[in-house]
Order: C-alpha cells, then sequence, then structure tokens
C-alpha cells in the first residue's frame, strides 16, 4: 500500500528486480565463459619450434623478419591488421566492425581478427575458428600471445607460417615460387603482390587468376598509401609497369588507378548504424517508461532494444573506413 501511495507501482519494482537479476546472471555466465576458456586454451608456449616444424612439414625453411622486404611487412599489416602496433592481441574495433557481417551471414566467418589471432589459430588451435568458441580461444591465445613476445616475433611467425598459395607456406617459399627470388630481394610489385594473396590464395591466384590478383594489389597499394607507407606517386610506380611471374607469365601494367582512400566513411552504412541506434535507445526508454504489468514481455523488450542499439553503434563504426 505505501508504494502504492508513493505512486510507484508494484510491477515496476519487481520488474526493475528481474531486470537486475537477468543482468547479474547474464554477466556472471558470461565470466563463467572466459574463465573457462582461459582455463582449457592451450598455452602459447614454444613458438619458434611450432614454426619450424610447420615449415618442415611443408618442406620450407623460416627466415627472419630482417630477411624480408620492409615492404612486404609493411603491406600485411595494412592489409591484415592495420592497428597491429596499436592492440594487445584482440582489436576491439575490429571486434565492432565485424558484428553486422557476422550476423547477416549467420556466421563467425569475419569475426575481426588481429595477426596475433591468426597466429594463435595457425600454431595452436589447428587452423579452426569458425565457432563462438574457437574465436574466444583464439582472444585468450592470442592475448596470452602479446604476453610472452613481442610484436616483432608475432609477425615473424605469421610471416613464416601464413599460407600464401600454389603450396607455398610461408614468405620464403612463396617469394620462391612467384618470382623465383628471396624474400629480401621483393621490390615494390611483388611484396604488394604476395601480401594481397593471403587474403584468398586460390581466388587470387596470379597464374589462374591474373586479373583478382592485380585488382587484389590494387586493394594493397591503396591500404599503404592511406596509412603513409606509400605516397600517391610511389603508388602508382608500382602499379604501372609489367609485373613477371615465375615462369615468363607476365601481368599487364595498370595505368592511371586511382588510388584514394575514398570517404572516411560508407553514408549508407552510417545512416543506417545511427538510424538503427536511435530506435534501439527509443525502445529502450519506452519500456523503461511503461507501466505494462508483463514483467517478462517488459524484460524482452529491453534486451532486443538493447541488441538493436548495438548493432546500430556496431554498424556505425564499421561505416568508418580506415576504423
Amino acid at each position: 500500500m505505501l508504494l502504492r501511495s508513493l505512486g510507484t507501482p508494484v510491477s515496476s519494482v519487481s520488474s526493475s528486480r528481474r531486470v537486475a537479476l537477468a543482468g547479474a546472471l547474464l554477466a556472471t555466465g558470461l565470466a563463467a565463459v572466459v574463465a573457462a576458456a582461459w582455463l582449457t586454451s592451450p598455452k602459447p608456449v614454444a613458438l619458434t619450434e611450432r614454426v619450424d616444424a610447420r615449415l618442415r612439414a611443408a618442406h620450407g625453411k623460416p627466415v627472419p623478419l630482417a630477411a624480408m622486404a620492409p615492404l612486404l611487412r609493411q603491406a600485411v599489416v595494412a592489409t591484415e591488421d592495420e592497428r597491429f602496433y596499436h592492440h594487445h592481441g584482440v582489436d576491439l574495433i575490429g571486434l565492432l566492425r565485424a558484428i553486422p557481417y557476422d550476423l547477416a551471414h549467420f556466421s563467425f566467418a569475419q569475426g575481426g581478427s588481429t595477426i596475433t589471432e591468426q597466429v594463435a589459430k595457425l600454431f595452436y588451435l589447428r587452423g579452426n575458428d569458425h565457432t563462438l568458441w574457437r574465436k574466444l580461444e583464439d582472444a585468450v591465445v592470442a592475448f596470452e600471445l602479446e604476453n610472452r613476445h613481442t610484436k616483432q616475433q608475432i609477425l615473424d611467425a605469421y610471416l613464416n607460417g601464413v599460407y600464401f598459395g600454389e603450396g607455398a607456406y610461408g614468405a620464403d617459399p612463396a617469394s620462391e615460387r612467384y618470382f623465383g627470388i628471396p624474400p629480401r630481394r621483393l621490390g615494390g610489385a611483388q611484396a604488394t603482390l604476395l601480401a594481397g594473396l593471403i587474403q584468398a590464395p586460390s581466388a587470387y591466384d596470379p597464374y589462374r587468376h591474373p586479373g583478382a590478383a592485380r585488382a587484389r594489389q590494387v586493394d594493397v597499394v591503396r591500404a599503404l598509401v592511406r596509412t603513409g607507407r606509400l605516397n600517391d606517386e610511389e603508388g602508382a610506380a608500382v602499379l604501372d609497369r609489367p609485373l613477371r611471374l615465375r615462369g615468363g607469365k607476365m601481368l599487364p601494367p595498370l595505368a592511371s588507378v586511382n588510388l584514394e582512400p575514398g570517404p572516411v566513411f560508407v553514408w549508407w552504412q552510417l545512416a543506417l548504424g545511427v538510424g538503427t541506434a536511435l530506435l534501439g535507445l527509443a525502445a529502450l526508454l519506452a519500456s523503461r517508461a511503461s507501466r505494462y504489468r508483463a514483467a517478462r514481455a517488459v524484460i524482452a523488450v529491453r534486451v532486443l532494444s538493447l541488441g538493436l542499439a548495438l548493432l546500430g553503434a556496431s554498424t556505425v563504426i564499421r561505416a568508418f573506413r580506415s576504423a
């Protein structure tokens, strides 16, 4: 009666308590899952030995990072993990940018993986990270890798273990396979072509799909220009001459390529994200002001509203091209 006389409905108090309890249970459950992943994930030890073993199995040999062309290292970072030197194994911005894609495709295929997480997948998780649990293990192992190793050691392991196509694991076999030279002698055009293969080695194979390989190379050069590793003239020079592959095949030059990075953000994604986030927040505020007595329905509406707001926020982040 006292609550009624004060103008606070009993159902509203009960609903608030249930929401708080649901939030506490969710937080506890998430903490338990993270703790389980931390305890059960493999420890990232003996990284050098694992790199050597992988290359021996593929009849390759490791090459120190210092023996690779600097532009190859820069191109791989610019295209695979632009914030590699600014995160501690897990890129939260990258994860948020991946949410809309993964939800739209009902998968965890993109996931915003960093170079460190890819090293974790290659050498400690048997190459499998297409489930939510594996993604969580990726993050745990990546975090520990960053605690145990320097960025240079992690990039060294990545460039020596990643697959470049045509049976080539690592930068040294790839450089020999495609150009017949060691990786320290790679020129700008050769280095940027190799860096582009990592994303999809079969689709961008320059022997079978020269047009796709060159188009992907343009993306790599554009990323280098955007991050300041090359200027416009240097980037154009990389592309405007024929590129000879091992065996004599020539890739035609690409003249008058626009290397401008484009707008800072994608307008339609930005508008969609802002609209979705505002809709979610409005629904959340409306549910808090509602005197509807079905507590479970109120909780469901609030959860959905919060999810909508978070999805909108992640879409806004994804709209920024360089984010």
